[in-house]
């Protein structure tokens, strides 16, 4: 029987700032883990053969998050979780590569959910302390934290009540990001002085990750200025300011961020677009 065709794949953070590439056979199958870091991460796991790894360029921005269970290295200025080692269970000492942030070949992970071996998690002693409840404060439906309880947000409306949407475009697939989108004024925001912020968008969109373990919980939208709609004829303007306006109201949430309820849960609820990574490139 013939070998396998090594390919070679480019993977990098969303900012570029650390790329890789790995060679590999064609990559058809991942891993997820069940530890409550990968499960807010979404990781889709790929092992590396020995010697396959190789490190194209690093600026030094990555850090890294220790768990019970893993060491996961994530970009300080954009937030994408690149690399990690479990450290108990059956991947313990393995070396592991997200394969969200291979970008060429680009592997799309919708097209890897039949063949994903979800591994058990071992020895995961994550617990954070509840949010006080404010005596003025109606009771949360739902409530959403990052992996180490810095940054928490109280969704104050039935999620059901949310649509709830998921695409793989070039930063929300490094996230695995399934987001709700409801008005601001049903959610309550904790530990906005924990985060850090990566613009995208024409800067009119800031994802927010935990400065300590990099989760992220909620989103910014800044929208482009006003005056640019004074440009616009009458009849045109009003629609877009509608839709403006609209935007500006909302206060999106990361769905994989959610406490006590299994995503899956969701499932059946999760408008995709699968659309891919086209338009995406790198400054050299």
């Amino acid at each position: 029987m013939a070998a396998a065709q090594t390919l070679v794949y480019h993977g990098n953070c969303h900012c570029g700032r650390y790329r890789f590439q790995v060679s590999t056979p064609e990559i058809t199958s991942a891993i997820s883990c069940s530890c409550s870091l990968c499960v807010k991460k979404g990781y889709l796991w790929l092992i590396p053969g020995e010697g396959s790894f190789t490190v194209v360029r690093d600026e030094g921005y990555l850090v890294e998050y220790q768990t019970s269970t893993l060491k996961d290295k994530f970009c300080s200025y954009c937030g994408s979780g690149v690399e990690g080692e479990h450290l108990t269970g059956p991947l313990r000492g393995k070396f592991l590569i997200n394969i969200r942030t291979l970008r060429e070949p680009y592997v799309n992970p919708f097209k890897l959910e039949s063949a994903i071996t979800v591994i058990e998690a071992e020895g995961d002693t994550r617990s954070i302390e509840p949010l006080a409840q404010q005596p003025d404060e109606p009771a949360a439906k739902s409530l959403f934290a990052c992996h180490c309880g810095d940054v928490r947000a109280a969704l104050l409306s039935p999620i059901e009540d949310e649509e709830l949407k998921e695409d793989n475009c070039s930063k929300c697939v490094r996230l695995a990001y399934i987001g709700i989108y409801p008005t601001k004024n049903n959610v309550r925001i904790y530990g906005r002085d924990r985060v850090f912020e990566y613009l995208t968008g024409g800067k009119f969109t800031g994802s927010t990750y935990c400065k300590t373990c990099g989760v992220h919980v909620f989103s910014n939208i800044y929208g482009p200025p006003i005056s640019v709609f004074d440009k616009l004829p009458p009849e045109r303007k009003e629609r877009a300011l509608a839709v403006y306006h609209k935007n500006m109201a909302m206060q999106p949430l990361n769905v994989r961020a959610i406490e006590g309820v299994k995503v899956d849960t969701f499932q059946s609820l999760i408008k995709r677009e699968d659309e891919g990574t086209d338009g995406y490139e790198l400054d050299s």
